[in-house]
């Protein structure tokens, strides 16, 4: 997604798949892990990426990613034992979506 909604795009097609090989490599490496625990150091490495690979990536993306960083650390602070990924992700995601890809639906999200 975040190949196919950059606008201007410098990314030959080899770049796009060692992008993308990046970007499959840190959701392996999440997989056992809370993606919000290490979000800057995702935001980091995607930076790098879409640096490396002329990708632009969307302001958008780079936005919601700071949000959820800032959010969680905020909410952690008043409430320890609040999981709030879980509650606001699905939210944010849906914002995302309705604001950037009118018209594509998410299983399991109502309208």
């Amino acid at each position: 997604l975040m190949v196919d909604t950059a606008k201007k795009c410098q990314a030959t097609e080899q770049d796009v798949e060692l992008f993308c090989r990046g970007i499959q490599q840190i959701c392996e490496d999440d997989e056992e892990n809370n993606f919000l625990e290490n979000v800057g150091d995702y935001l980091a490495e995607i930076c790098f990426l879409a640096c490396r690979h002329k990708v632009k990536l969307e302001a958008a993306f780079i936005n919601a990613a700071l949000a959820c960083e800032i959010m969680e650390g905020i909410a952690s602070s008043l409430y320890p034992t609040m999981e709030v990924q879980r509650i606001a992700l699905p939210m944010v995601f849906k914002a995302e979506l309705m604001h950037g890809l009118k018209g594509f639906k998410v299983p399991g999200l109502s309208s």
